[in-house]
């Protein structure tokens, strides 16, 4: 299989344009000794790669207090998710169940890891696959497949228990069993 250099999600951006104490350097997070020591006895088996990207996004969105903080987080995420060719959104790249039209497109590269790419035609979703690229992009299959969609509870966007926040949520989920299926047709 032929594959291209796709799109690294630490690659497109400076520390500096993320603002935030927990980003000091693009792919380089150093928590606190109990932080990492707790999630570490909580999730044993996530590639640590992974684990240091999620645990990386948990505490950037926890310290967001205000709901329209990680709104405003997540819009500044979905302006770093670089272009979508049309070409890639047909039928068979949307993820379904979600409110908002989604797609996402999955390869192995030739290091048998996986290489995603997603838009949506919401800037928010957009975030969520930011993110959702961002922490899976380069993983190996295994790793995809370990990421539990509680995992995701942490970086909860939701503003209460609206409507749009139930939306939000099932995007999340929606993107990511998106991008485990992948992972498994893949393996």
């Amino acid at each position: 299989m032929r594959t291209t250099t796709l799109f690294t999600p630490s690659s497109s951006y400076s520390s500096s344009s993320l603002n935030s104490p927990f980003f000091p350097k693009p792919n380089i997070f150093t928590p606190s000794k109990s932080n990492a020591i707790n999630f570490l006895c909580t999730k044993p088996k996530l590639g640590s790669n992974v684990a240091d990207k999620l645990n990386n996004l948990a505490t950037e969105f926890t310290s967001l207090s205000q709901p329209i903080d990680r709104v405003k987080r997540l819009l500044h995420y979905a302006s770093l998710l670089p272009p979508f060719l049309d070409a890639d959104r047909v039928p068979a790249n949307r993820v379904g169940g979600c409110a908002t039209q989604v797609w996402v497109v999955a390869e192995l590269d030739e290091r048998r890891r996986m290489r995603f790419r997603a838009d949506s035609d919401s800037e928010i979703s957009k975030g969520f696959c930011w993110c959702l690229v961002w922490m899976l992009d380069g993983a190996k299959p295994e790793e995809v497949l370990m990421v539990d969609r509680e995992d995701l509870a942490d970086i909860n966007v939701g503003l209460g228990m609206s409507l749009k926040a139930h939306s939000r949520t099932n995007t999340w989920h929606n993107v990511l069993f998106t991008m485990q299926t992948a992972a498994k047709d893949l393996l």
